[in-house]
């Protein structure tokens, strides 16, 4: 049987799954919903004493689901920070959830965050979680929840401290300074050169990263020809989707970076915290989720990776953990022709026995390269258009489409992982 057992920052915790900086992390009432799942760890809702994101406008929570079924678990967020008062949480919440978690085998990790870029502001709030004997902090860097709700004198929360390696330096070693035990920084993903901030903190000592925050947005109710919900940015919760730009973040990060980083945003289903722990996740942490589908997903999430470790012979975690990162690299250095022919060496081949004739291919070519035909010898006809992109094969109903080389028939791809390397060497 799988063992989910694995170790973050030297706490050896009995799974990979938890839950990231949200509501269920807030209070103690909250948390034993999530406990209960059987999560190995879970982050605290962000406190802090910036002046705007205590006070969340009601209605917060805006989903997005009645525009669209592609839009089922996207929604715009205008809560932010925890919206109790600092020294209410640290004196009557925080010892409840840390015995909670504590009781239950479940790592808990405080969430901070100072006013801006003054690294002063930071270092008590760090300095009281080691009071409340934290075995790590996360210092919340770049919510946009935060930067669009804060009040002028404190507008400089959030991105400017997360985007700039030089100021996140200057945070984070202010924080590894002041207290013993490790700092973890949270990236946002509006920070374009992720690999120079990852070295920066690295730098700075800490300990761990955490990838990634939310991104910001908003909508337009088009029937009523304005906004739907608050006529302003806040968070933006992309659902499952989310997850193509995220992991690529990730990716620069533990491409670059030896310190562990738990792997945060878009993350939905089971195959997902295995897909992030391949791409060089310690741990990862699912939270949009447990509100679009309920906390039921996080048992879900664990007894997937279990079962799927056994099907595929894993025997802990660390046996998949970061094993596509060695792979990760730049379009530049694929093999590709020279110049690329004007006749695609490379074709579909469709699989006549397997083949519906449903004319999908025909109606989805961008190319206009595909004729579809009744004939069942026959089977969807390809011209001299084709461009041997495999968006056929992607959208074949009957998986009954490989991609071959126009010349030997030899398989390029199946569908299944990465293609072959046809040209060059």
């Amino acid at each position: 049987m799988a063992d989910l057992r694995t170790e973050f920052l030297g706490v050896k915790i009995k799974n990979p799954i938890g839950v990231t900086s949200c509501d269920f992390g807030g209070d103690e009432r909250l948390a034993k919903r999530v406990i209960e799942q059987g999560i190995g760890w879970l982050v605290g809702k962000t406190v802090h004493k910036i002046n705007g994101p205590q006070r969340w406008p009601r209605p917060y929570f805006y989903s997005l689901k009645k525009f669209g079924p592609e839009l089922r678990d996207s929604w715009v967020c205008s809560q932010m920070f925890h919206n109790m008062p600092y020294e209410e949480w640290l004196e009557h919440e925080a010892p409840k959830i840390i015995k909670t978690c504590k009781d239950n085998d479940c790592l808990y990790i405080p969430s901070v965050s100072g006013i801006g870029t003054d690294p002063e502001t930071w270092i008590p709030l760090c300095q009281d979680m080691e009071r409340l004997g934290c075995s790590m902090i996360e210092l919340d860097t770049g919510g946009p929840h935060a930067t669009f709700g804060a009040e002028a004198e404190h507008k400089d929360v959030g991105a400017p401290l997360a985007m700039d390696p030089d100021t996140a330096y200057k945070v984070t070693k202010a924080c590894v300074d002041a207290v013993n035990i490790p700092i973890i920084f949270k990236m946002t993903p509006q920070c374009v050169n992720m690999a120079a901030l990852a070295l920066a903190v690295e730098r700075a000592g800490a300990s761990a990263i955490s990838a990634n925050n939310a991104f910001y947005g908003t909508w337009i109710d088009h029937e009523a020809g304005t906004f739907y919900g608050g006529p302003y940015a806040s968070g933006g919760l992309m659902g499952r989707s989310w997850q193509l730009f995220s992991l690529a973040k990730l990716l620069e990060i533990t491409a670059t970076v030896k310190i562990p980083v738990i792997g945060i945003g878009g993350i939905f289903t089971w195959d997902d915290c295995v897909r992030y722990m391949m791409g060089g996740s310690t741990i990862t942490g699912l939270c949009s989720a447990v509100y679009s589908r309920g906390v039921g997903v996080l048992k879900e999430a664990i007894d997937g990776m279990s079962e799927f470790m056994d099907r595929k012979g894993y025997k802990t975690v660390k046996d998949f953990e970061g094993i596509a990162v060695p792979e990760f690299s730049y379009i530049r250095d694929w093999p590709r022709e020279e110049w690329m022919a004007e006749i695609s060496p490379v074709i579909p081949l469709f699989n006549l026995d397997a083949c519906s004739n449903c004319g999908l291919c025909e109606k989805l070519c961008a190319y206009a390269a595909i004729t579809s035909s009744k004939d069942k010898e026959t089977g969807p006809i390809i011209n001299e258009y084709c461009m041997g992109c495999g968006w056929c094969m992607g959208h074949c109903p009957k998986s009954a489409v490989t991609m071959v080389k126009r010349e030997t028939g030899d398989l390029i791809w199946d569908g299944t992982g990465l293609p072959k390397k046809w040209y060059g060497k």
